[in-house]
This record gives C-alpha cells, sequence and structure tokens, in this order.
C-alpha cells in the first residue's frame, strides 16, 4: 500500500491536534487549585492514556479524510473512464506550465496525439470494443509517460502530452516513444477479435514556435492533421 502525501499531512494534523487534549485537561486541573507536578506525577497514566489514545484516533480520523480529498481531487482532474488527466484539467495546467517556462526560461514541448481509424473500431466492433481500446492506450501512454510529462485526454480518442523543460529534439525522442509503445499494443475485444493500434502526432516546441500556450497547441493540432493527411501512424513537427 502507498501512502500519498495528503493523507500522511492530514494524519499528522491530527496527532498535532491531538496534543490539546491532554494539554486541556491540565490547564483544568491547575485552575482548579492542583500543583502541576502533583498532578503529572499522581495521575501520569491519565495523561498518557489522553494522549496516545486521543493521537491515535485523531491520526486515523485525518488519514481518512485525507483519503477522501484525493479522492475528490481525483475525481475532478481525471477522466472517470481512462483514468487519464482531463480536458479541465488540461486547461488549467497548460498555462501555469506556460508561465512557468516564461519565468525559468525553460522550454516546454506539446505533443497532440489522435489514434487512427478509431471510428472504424467503433463502427466494427461497438462503443464498447472503442472504450476498451481507449483504456488500453491510456494505461501504455500512462506508463510510457516519464517524469515532467503530463498525459491528458483532450478529445473522444485525442491525447496532449506537455512535457516540461524539454527541448524540441527531446520531444520528437518523446513522440517516438510514445508511438512505439502504442504500435506494440495488441488489444483483446470481448468478441474474441483483436486490434492493433496507431496514432498520428502532432509535435510543437517553444523553442522553435513563438507565440502562447495556446498558439503552441494550435501549431501542434495543424502538425498532427498533416501527418494523417500524408498517410497516418507517423510524426509531424513544424
Amino acid at each position: 500500500m502507498r501512502f500519498h502525501d495528503k493523507q500522511i499531512l492530514r494524519a499528522l494534523q491530527g496527532v498535532f491536534l491531538a496534543l490539546f487534549s491532554p494539554l486541556g485537561w491540565l490547564v483544568i486541573r491547575l485552575l482548579a487549585g492542583y500543583p502541576l507536578m502533583g498532578e503529572l506525577t499522581t495521575n501520569a497514566g491519565i495523561y498518557w492514556y489522553l494522549l496516545l489514545g486521543t493521537s491515535g484516533a485523531f491520526a486515523l480520523f485525518g488519514f481518512y479524510v485525507g483519503s477522501s480529498e484525493e479522492r475528490l481531487e481525483g475525481l475532478v482532474i481525471r477522466d472517470p473512464m481512462t483514468g487519464l488527466y482531463n480536458n479541465r484539467f488540461f486547461h488549467t495546467r497548460l498555462p501555469e506550465e506556460f508561465a512557468r517556462s516564461l519565468r525559468q526560461k525553460q522550454r516546454i514541448s506539446l505533443i497532440l496525439a489522435d489514434l487512427d481509424h478509431f471510428k472504424q473500431v467503433n463502427d466494427k466492433f461497438g462503443h464498447q470494443s472503442g472504450d476498451i481500446v481507449l483504456k488500453a492506450v491510456s494505461k501504455v501512454m500512462q506508463q510510457t509517460a516519464r517524469k515532467d510529462e503530463f498525459v491528458a485526454r483532450v478529445g473522444g480518442e485525442e491525447f496532449c502530452i506537455i512535457l516540461i523543460d524539454c527541448a524540441e529534439k527531446s520531444a520528437l525522442l518523446a513522440a517516438e516513444r510514445f508511438m512505439q509503445a502504442i504500435r506494440e499494443l495488441r488489444v483483446e475485444l470481448p468478441a474474441g477479435e483483436s486490434v492493433s493500434v496507431s496514432a498520428s502526432m502532432g509535435v510543437v516546441s517553444s523553442e522553435t514556435t513563438e507565440g502562447s500556450e495556446w498558439h503552441l497547441y494550435a501549431v501542434a493540432d495543424a502538425a498532427m492533421y498533416r501527418a494523417k493527411k500524408n498517410g497516418r501512424d507517423q510524426i509531424a513537427i513544424v
């Protein structure tokens, strides 16, 4: 089991709040006229019980709260079917990362990928099979992504990858890595059939293309459609 930062943070906050239980009781006893050292010596077991018992209860409650928060956040930023980041997350994250790249004088790149002939899968095998293909492709893209590569589903069968501090040459290598992973995928369908998958990709980098983040996205989109027009299952760059 892997504990996440928010779960640990809320558990620690619960432990911190639990400290006020024995402290609060000690203050009440002191206000009632009991001497400090005598109170601590005589009732040491009670104070340890209050501290450990309350800390354990509050820590468990905090851990539960942290788990619930992470689950709710996941529902907001994740695509429910594929588990990838959703379009809402993408439209928030891309401007943030673009602004950060300008501040830190870094390069940012985008890969826009669209599955080839996906409509034929839906028409021939049905939308349930189409969903299975999307899930399989999404899983392999998640497994292929490296640190500072954020994969989002931005359309029906369209994906965009944000590459942080990534020059054009590295972005092309990343696109080839994703394309090869998709090419090697063989998806088993409920009808006993299996299908292979390919994608057309457009690549753009702020190293060679000026403009806003959405201009970069538009350029990557145009490059992706050029890859489709030129025969699909290939990468196009500005």
